[in-house]
């Protein structure tokens, strides 16, 4: 971890020369991971394979932030594979109730993707919106792209603009090197999706659920074991149970 000091601001009053500089600092961090699985909102982008992910973080004492985070990714259509590069910036903070508060933008980037070989574009662009309260949170995400992740809709369009996630969390510590988080999270599309599993009617949303152990092994690492499952709305719009289907993800994460 590192501590910059940079100079923000330069004030000047009316009258003189007087002025101030007001001293931002600025603190970055960089992160790995080896996961079993890569799985988002509860679907593997790995087709249920591993994947070596990494990203860095810069953190203002103002309250904002800036980022990057990036996986392999196996489901990119046509018997590819790529790069997902996720870009993020927002504002953190809290109220004077000890309510925490989070809002920004996140671009979702996948590199080896071709809408012209795969369909409709995977790059995604959506803004989000986070309270917590102790070791509870709630955070919505709003797709603000027309692009939603390569999916069409029942009516072909690709229009996707509206779709929403919403994530809700809590971990319970149980120690000081042993916590458990349970998560469920709900996916709404903007427009039905085709019924893939039978063929019949469309399908809006669909849950994903788990519950997780992490046991910090030092500072620096941590390895969770997670249990991670969808609904059979997820199975009727993938039709994949290779992506869908629950399974134990262990992940070793180092932060520096």
């Amino acid at each position: 971890m590192k501590k910059l000091v940079l100079v923000a601001a330069i004030a000047a009053t009316t009258f003189g020369a007087v002025s101030t500089a007001q001293a931002v600092e600025v603190t970055t961090t960089a992160n790995a991971n080896i996961t079993t699985d890569y799985k988002f909102r509860g679907i593997s982008q790995t087709n249920a394979g591993p994947a070596f992910q990494g990203g860095f973080d810069a953190a203002f004492s103002n309250g904002f932030y800036v980022g990057n985070w990036n996986s392999n990714i196996n489901n990119l259509g046509a018997g590819s594979s790529g790069l997902e590069m996720d870009f993020y910036g927002g504002y953190a903070g809290s109220f004077a109730n000890g309510i925490g508060y989070d809002v920004g933008a996140l671009y979702y980037f996948y590199e080896g993707f071709s809408p012209a070989v795969n369909g409709p574009d995977a790059d995604t662009l959506e803004v989000y919106g986070k309270l917590s309260y102790a070791n509870a949170y709630a955070k919505l995400s709003y797709a603000v792209s027309d692009d939603y992740f390569a999916f069409t809709a029942a009516n072909g369009s690709t229009d996707l603009g509206g779709s929403t996630y919403l994530d809700l969390g809590y971990t319970l510590p149980l120690s000081d090197s042993l916590s458990l988080t349970a998560h469920y999270g709900i996916t709404s599309f903007d427009k039905d999706l085709p019924n893939l599993r039978t063929g019949v009617g469309g399908v809006d949303t669909y849950a994903d659920y788990s519950l997780a152990a992490t046991y910090a092994l030092s500072p620096k690492y941590s390895v969770t074991a997670a249990y991670i499952e969808t609904d059979n709305d997820a199975q009727a719009i993938f039709n994949n149970d290779d992506i869908t289907d629950g399974s134990l993800v262990v992940t070793f994460s180092a932060k520096f």
